[in-house]
Parts: C-alpha cells; sequence; structure tokens
C-alpha cells in the first residue's frame, strides 16, 4: 500500500475557524493549525495535500498556510452534507488510490519520536488495510466522539481489530457493546481524528451520493 495523498476535512459550519488559528507548536514557532496539520502530514511520506473546505474559504486558508500554500489544493463542500460528503467531494483527487485522512479541528500529539501520521501510514502498509487511530478515553467524554468496540490483534499492545462502532454513545451503551479487553474500566477506544482509507470508502459513498461532490480548483 502506497500513501501518497492526503485529504483534511475542514468545511465544517461550527469549527472552520479553528484551521486559521494561530498556536504555539512544539518546536516553539507560532504556526496556524493548518500549518501544523499540514506538517503531520507531510511527517508520514505524503506528497499531494487536498483541503475540503466551506465555499469562500480559500483564500484565507491558502494565507493560513503559509509556506506549505503551494502544497495545498482546495476543494469546496458546496452544501454542510456532513461528515461522510465532505470526504466524498476528495473523490476525485483520491482517485483509486489509498489515503491519509485528518480532521481539521483535531491536533495529534505523539509520545514516540515519530509522528502519529508517520506512525499510522505504517501500520496501514504493514497491514495492507484501511486503519483508524483510536484512543483511550474515560466514558464521560463518549458524547463528543466515535467508539470502537473491538478486541487486541494477539501479540499486538497497540493494534485492535474493530467488531463494532457507535457515534456518540451512551455509557449505558458502551458497556453493553464496546467494552475492549485489555483496557481500563470505565474507558473506551475513540477515534483520534485521523484514518488511512482505501478506495472502498468512496464506493460506499457513493451509494449515498451517486452524482459527483465537486472538483479540486
Amino acid at each position: 500500500m502506497n500513501i501518497r495523498k492526503a485529504v483534511i476535512t475542514a468545511a465544517g459550519r461550527n469549527q472552520r475557524t479553528l484551521p486559521v488559528q494561530l498556536l504555539i507548536d512544539r518546536d516553539g514557532a507560532e504556526k496556524s493549525v493548518l500549518q501544523i496539520l499540514v506538517e503531520e502530514a507531510l511527517s508520514a511520506g505524503v506528497e499531494d495535500i487536498t483541503v475540503v473546505v466551506a465555499p469562500g474559504d480559500q483564500a484565507p486558508y491558502a494565507k493560513a498556510a503559509g509556506g506549505h500554500a503551494g502544497r495545498l489544493s482546495f476543494i469546496p463542500q458546496e452544501q454542510p452534507l456532513g461528515y461522510g460528503h465532505a470526504v466524498y467531494c476528495a473523490r476525485d483527487f483520491v482517485g483509486d488510490t489509498p489515503f491519509l485522512h485528518l480532521v481539521g479541528d483535531h491536533l495529534h500529539v505523539s509520545r514516540d519520536d515519530k509522528s502519529c501520521a508517520r506512525q499510522l501510514v505504517e501500520v496501514a502498509q504493514a497491514e495492507d488495510c484501511a486503519v483508524s487511530a483510536v484512543q483511550a478515553t474515560r466514558e464521560n467524554l463518549l458524547p463528543y466522539y466515535g467508539v470502537v468496540g473491538g478486541r487486541r490483534v494477539p501479540g499486538r499492545k497497540d493494534l485492535y481489530l474493530v467488531e463494532t462502532v457507535a457515534e456518540k454513545p451512551t455509557p449505558t451503551e458502551a458497556e453493553l457493546r464496546l467494552i475492549v479487553p485489555g483496557l481500563r474500566a470505565g474507558h473506551y477506544l475513540c477515534f483520534f481524528g485521523m484514518h488511512v482509507l482505501t478506495p472502498t470508502v468512496m464506493e460506499i459513498l457513493r451509494s449515498k451520493w451517486p452524482m459527483p461532490a465537486s472538483v479540486a480548483v
């Protein structure tokens, strides 16, 4: 599996200003959230990056990208039809290749020398399949996340086989369907805002939006 493209979804009407905000990065430099996300993708060996934005946000996002602006293309999500549709808007960009997907309202901090994106891409390449990053999360935070249930892959402390997915479950639902053996009591595996997806996801999304979503500009 050769992963050379990345899609950053940032068209959410309630979160669209977050990627242009300035932060102090771990290296002490002031950067926009978008710059940090682009650098996260580049650290994984990605060469081409597109950002799905709300109509009219192309110019401010290009400005926020700073020196990385020349690496980016932008795809407007013409209608606010949700997260899945935002991913589908990048259908023509990714074509028939696997791709790294980052959400625009998450930042990622690795405890390892390798970035989170680099670790995720390496797992996807080794396993030759779609992979999502997850983090152990307390049950009182479940209303903010998608949650997975499953089991640990034998011999791997950090790899799980997903058997169930639920969006923002209640603690009661999570206790019934989403407990993962080996996690601390009251903790569940929640999505981390980062995925490696295969072209199959576009086939699935096409069944909901059969017409082409948009083209890159």
